[in-house]
């Protein structure tokens, strides 16, 4: 993507952490946290976990996200717990 996109992540569950960049200089944050729903029963995750970045300049980037629990005292399986996208900034 082009330097000055603007990177919205939404993950559709308060489990999992806020999404986080490894590289500040690529991907510089602008936003975000976890945002819970008045209505869902205990235990039952509902919110987002959101961030959000600029591109900021050219290079490579990972935006990443992690999560134990994927319901009420059910643990995740290994492919469940973990997000991750690579993101390539251009000119």
């Amino acid at each position: 993507m082009a330097t000055g996109t603007l990177i919205v992540v939404r993950l559709h569950s308060t489990y999992w952490s806020t999404p986080a960049g490894s590289n500040p200089h690529v991907l510089a944050p602008s936003g975000g946290g976890t945002t819970s729903t008045g209505t869902c029963p205990p235990g039952g995750g509902c919110g987002v976990s959101s961030a959000q970045f600029t591109a900021h300049r050219p290079g490579t980037a990972h935006v990443t996200a992690q999560r134990n629990s994927c319901g009420e005292a059910m643990r995740c399986s290994p492919s469940q717990g973990r997000y991750e996208v690579t993101v390539m900034v251009t000119k």
